[in-house]
C-alpha cells in the first residue's frame, strides 16, 4: 500500500487522505478497509459467531459461579453501551453496570441509564470523578494543542472498569464497542494512553491527580495478565444493527435519542462536533460511516450525503463548556490558536508497548483482546 500527498478518497469507504495514516492499494482500497476485512475473519458469519458466543457465553457463567456478578458492562447512556446491557441479561448473565461520570453527563444520559437498570433489575455503580482535579486535566489537554482531549476520560473509563472488576473479582468486562458500526478511530486523532495523559499532567497541569482513575502500564499488565481480566467486545460477536438496536432501546426502556456520536456526553460532543472539527479538520463521522458502509448497513452515497453538512454543535454548546471549565473565551482561544500538535509530540508509552505484542497477540487469538487494539497500539 502506498502513501499520498494529494487528496484521494477510499474507492470503497468515506476514509481519505485528511487521516495521516491512510494508505492505499493499486485498487484504491484503503488500509482500513484492509483492517476491517481481516477483523470479519475474526468475527465472521453468523452461524460461526453463535458458536462462538455461546463458548464466550459458558466461560462467563462458569468463571462466575458462587460470585454476585459474573461480568461488569460500562454504560454511558448511548446505544452500544446501552444494548451491551439489554443483551447481556438477555443472554443470562448477572451484570454488574459500571458508569464513569466525568461531570458533562447530559439529562438524556442519565435517564437511559436509569431506565436500563431499573427495568432489567441491574446493580449499578457510579464513579464520580473530583471535578476540580479532572477539570485541570481537561484544560492541560487544550493547552497541549492535541487533538484527543476526550483522552482523560477514556483511560480513566478503563481505570474504572478494571479497578472495579478486580473488587469484584469478575473477569469478564463487556465493551459496547464494535468495528461494524464504528469503524477504527485512527492513532492520529484518538490516543489512549495513562503515560501519556501523566505526561500532559505534568507538562500543562496544576494539581495532582490523587482521585483521577487513571491507569498505568504497569496496572494494565497487572489486569490482563496477572489477574486475568479481560474486556471483551461483546456486539463483535453478535449480528448488530445500531438503527435496530436504538428502536429496541427506545420501545422496551423508553430509551432517548441523542443525535450524534457519543453525543450522550457533552464534552465528548464539544471535542468531537466542534473542536476536532473546526482546529484540526477532524471529522470523525467519516470513520463510524465508513464503518457501516463495508458492514453493508449504508450506502457509500448516503454516507456522503451525512457529511456534507458541518457536526451540529450550537454556539451556545461550545459557550458553556468554556464556562464550566473555568476559561474566559480569551484563554479558550490562546490554547485553540495555538500549533497543532499530535500524541507524537510528548512521552508516551508506545514504544513500549510493542515489545508485547506477542503476548497481546496470543490473547487476540484467545479472544480475550480487542484485535482492534492490538491493530491499533501493538502492531
Amino acid at each position: 500500500m502506498k502513501e499520498t500527498s494529494v487528496y484521494k478518497m477510499c474507492s470503497r469507504c468515506l476514509c481519505d487522505t485528511t487521516i495521516p495514516s491512510i494508505r492505499f492499494d493499486s485498487n484504491g482500497f484503503c488500509n482500513f478497509c484492509k483492517s476491517h476485512d481481516l477483523l470479519m475473519n475474526s468475527y465472521p458469519g453468523a452461524e460461526q459467531s453463535k458458536k462462538s458466543l455461546d463458548l464466550l457465553l459458558e466461560k462467563i457463567k462458569r468463571d462466575g459461579k458462587g460470585k454476585h456478578y459474573d461480568c461488569i458492562v460500562g454504560i454511558s447512556g448511548g446505544t452500544d453501551s446501552s444494548y451491551t446491557l439489554h443483551l447481556a441479561k438477555e443472554f443470562g448473565l448477572r451484570p454488574l453496570a459500571v458508569h464513569f461520570d466525568n461531570g458533562w453527563n447530559t439529562d438524556q444520559s442519565v435517564k437511559n441509564i436509569k431506565a436500563l437498570t431499573d427495568i432489567l433489575d441491574v446493580d449499578l455503580e457510579t464513579y464520580v470523578v473530583d471535578w476540580e482535579e479532572f477539570k485541570d486535566l481537561q484544560i492541560s489537554f487544550l493547552k497541549a494543542g492535541v487533538p484527543c482531549i476526550e483522552a482523560p476520560t477514556d483511560v480513566a473509563i478503563f481505570g474504572t472498569l478494571y479497578r472495579i472488576a478486580n473488587q469484584e473479582n469478575v473477569h469478564y468486562i463487556l465493551g459496547g464497542q464494535s468495528f461494524k458500526t464504528e469503524g477504527t478511530v485512527p492513532k492520529e486523532w484518538s490516543y489512549i494512553d495513562g503515560t501519556y495523559v501523566n505526561t500532559i499532567r505534568r507538562t500543562f497541569g496544576k494539581s495532582k491527580l490523587k482521585n483521577y482513575p487513571g491507569l498505568s502500564l504497569p496496572a494494565l499488565f497487572y489486569y490482563m495478565f496477572v489477574k486475568r481480566i479481560h474486556i471483551i467486545p461483546f456486539l463483535n460477536y453478535v449480528d448488530y444493527s445500531k438503527f435496530e438496536a436504538k428502536s429496541l432501546l427506545k420501545e422496551v426502556y423508553k430509551w432517548s435519542d441523542y443525535g450524534g456520536h457519543h453525543y450522550e456526553n457533552l464534552y465528548s460532543k464539544f471535542a468531537f462536533g466542534y473542536y476536532q472539527f473546526h482546529k484540526f479538520g477532524i471529522d470523525k463521522r467519516k470513520i463510524s460511516l465508513s464503518g457501516q458502509v463495508r458492514s453493508g448497513f449504508l450506502s457509500k452515497e448516503d454516507a456522503l450525503s451525512q457529511i456534507q453538512q458541518e457536526p451540529d454543535v450550537k454556539e451556545d454548546t461550545v459557550d458553556y463548556c468554556i464556562q464550566k471549565l473555568g476559561l474566559t473565551k480569551s484563554e479558550f482561544l490562546e490554547y485553540y490558536n495555538k500549533v497543532n500538535k499530535t500524541y507524537k509530540d510528548y512521552f508516551t508509552s508506545e514504544d513500549i508497548l510493542k515489545y508485547f505484542k506477542i503476548p497481546v497477540r496470543l490473547l487476540v487469538f484467545l479472544k480475550l483482546v480487542n484485535p482492534v487494539l492490538y491493530e491499533k497500539y501493538f502492531k
